[in-house]
């Protein structure tokens, strides 16, 4: 062996790999799937399985078929989280006794620490977590993945880039491929952000749901009309519409009782930002306004699931027309 070159540890019988990570978890398989087929030479010692498709019994049958070569062979199963008991206890009896020619990879989420299998893993393999960062240090996250690829982008530009794309990291990251393809070596500028970026749906709800809280008629509209052109579902948007309509209410409500409003807002199990935002707009009503707007979205609730004879989004537009009239 090479002076200074470290001799990779034999690979595990089995590993659980799971969290909230996705390309970390990505990046995880392929690692392993590149390790098994760079080892053997062929990439015919490598099979994949879907637990939503495939039983443990064929899972089992494949990690115990000897490799072609060298190397081992490996057992690569998706959505592990979809197999029930039955199959479980399967994997968990292989785990019991593992021949020593093939890696079971067992990935994403469904496996409780207080199950067998869970336990199996843990003593004849190993099992690697990988969780997101919070919401708040995404966009520190943004710019060591901008780094990574010797792209420039400062704190105020990685705000503003979470804030358009949302939480969905695969979504932040091709945004940072796009912007790097376009700035080049220069330093990412916030005209670059606004002008390439991809605005999320859930940013898109937010902003309409913020300007129903500012009661812009106006700009509710133009929201609305971006999400249904953005193939939004009429349902989900009525209940995003709703929920900040019912939240309101009882943070207007609690005011007009003398309690005070952040509290009210913080009781409804916001985190602080968007509580402080909720107590803000609800200066705006009267409680009474919240409740007949209320009343109105329920009846949509109604008209969405098929009571008129009449086409979702148009029954969402006239609500929110109605809505906007009252409060």
């Amino acid at each position: 062996m090479t002076k200074g070159v470290k001799k990779q540890e034999k690979l595990k019988p089995v590993y659980l790999i799971t969290g909230s990570d996705e390309p970390k978890i990505e990046k995880a398989v392929r690692r392993l799937k590149d390790r098994v087929i760079s080892e053997s030479g062929t990439d015919l010692n490598v099979d994949v399985f879907d637990a939503a498709e495939h039983s443990a019994h064929a899972v089992v049958q494949a990690a115990s078929t000897p490799p072609f070569g060298l190397g081992v062979r490996l057992a690569l199963v998706n959505n592990v989280g979809f197999w029930h008991k039955a199959d479980k206890d399967v994997i968990t009896a292989f785990l019991g006794d593992p021949v020593d020619y093939s890696c079971l990879a067992l990935v994403g989420g469904g496996i409780r620490k207080n199950e067998a299998i869970y336990k199996a893993v843990m003593e004849a393999g190993q099992v690697l977590v990988f969780e997101a960062p919070r919401l708040a240090g995404l966009p520190a996250w943004a710019q060591e993945q901008a780094a990574g690829r010797g792209l420039k982008l400062g704190g105020r530009e990685a705000q503003r880039l979470v804030a358009l794309a949302g939480s969905d990291q695969r979504a932040i990251i091709n945004e940072i491929d796009k912007l790097s393809a376009y700035v080049g070596k220069r330093a990412v500028e916030l005209e670059d952000i606004d002008e390439l970026c991809w605005v999320s749906r859930d940013t898109k709800v937010w902003d309409m749901t913020d300007a129903i809280g500012a009661r812009d008629r106006e700009a509710v509209f133009r929201h609305l009309e971006e999400l249904l052109a953005d193939h939004a579902a009429p349902a989900s948007v009525f209940f995003s519409m709703a929920r900040h309509l019912r939240n309101l209410c009882e943070v207007v409500s609690a005011g007009e009782r003398g309690e005070d409003l952040t509290h009210a807002a913080h009781a409804l199990g916001l985190k602080p930002y968007p509580a402080k935002k909720l107590a803000a707009q609800s200066r705006n009503f009267t409680a009474d306004g919240l409740r007949r707007a209320v009343m109105i979205f329920a009846e949509l609730d109604a008209d969405i699931k098929g009571r008129k004879d009449q086409r979702p989004d148009l029954a969402l537009e006239i609500a929110v027309a109605r809505v906007l009239d009252i409060v």
